[in-house]
């Protein structure tokens, strides 16, 4: 991720809009950072993050918003998906795995977070694992591709993802729209701990 810091002004500008809502967390203006990512597949909004650094250790909030309407990011997928329909959302074979990094960043499961695969060598925590684990991860990778559906406009993605401890094997539907399904799930390694890989939400409404 590229993000790129507000000036002051701005950032002020952002957090008056955030602090009309009678719902929003208040930032402190004097303390809180404001930033923002570019999102390929949407044309209007962006990704910003708020770090607010009143208290130790701080702490950090994403929203996606217009310079009007800012939507806060609580770890589902109802707010993506809300904001794929406003946008409305623009994907293509360029820009659907950046989507997919951008959902997974943002969505957890009930086992924790999910990460796309796409190099095994720049995987998250690599070096925490020993000499064997890295190897089994290296030899059972499957590298990334991308099919479109030309009848439906689908994306279907295959290849590798981390999830709940394990490597898997998936195949995984796109929409045009910006809907998430996994189709096929085969595992191939189990028993990889990640550093702060906390379970905090349902992901697909898991249970």
């Amino acid at each position: 991720m590229v993000w790129k810091r507000l000036e002051k002004k701005d950032a002020h500008t952002v957090l008056d809009k955030l602090s009309s809502d009678e719902h929003a967390v208040v930032f402190s203006k004097d303390f809180t950072e404001v930033a923002y990512e570019e999102l390929s597949f949407y044309s209007n909004f962006k990704l910003y993050r708020l770090i607010n650094y009143a208290t130790m250790p701080s702490f950090s909030m994403e929203y996606i918003g217009d310079d009007n309407v800012f939507i806060p990011l609580d770890g589902t997928a109802n707010p993506i998906y809300a904001i794929n329909a406003e946008a409305p959302i623009k994907l293509t074979n360029d820009n659907v795995v950046e989507y997919l990094d951008f959902f997974f960043s943002n969505v957890k499961g009930s086992d924790g977070d999910i990460y796309l695969i796409e190099d095994p060598k720049k995987m998250p925590a690599l070096d925490s694992l020993d000499i064997n684990q890295q190897k089994n991860i290296t030899d059972n990778h499957i590298p990334l591709t991308i099919l479109n559906d030309e009848a439906s406009n689908d994306f279907i993605v295959s290849g590798t993802v981390y999830y709940g401890g394990c490597l898997i094997s998936a195949t995984i539907q796109v929409t045009s729209d910006g809907l998430i399904n996994f189709k096929d799930r085969e595992m191939l390694l189990r028993g990889i701990p990640f550093p702060n890989n906390e379970v905090n939400y349902y992901w697909m409404g898991e249970r």
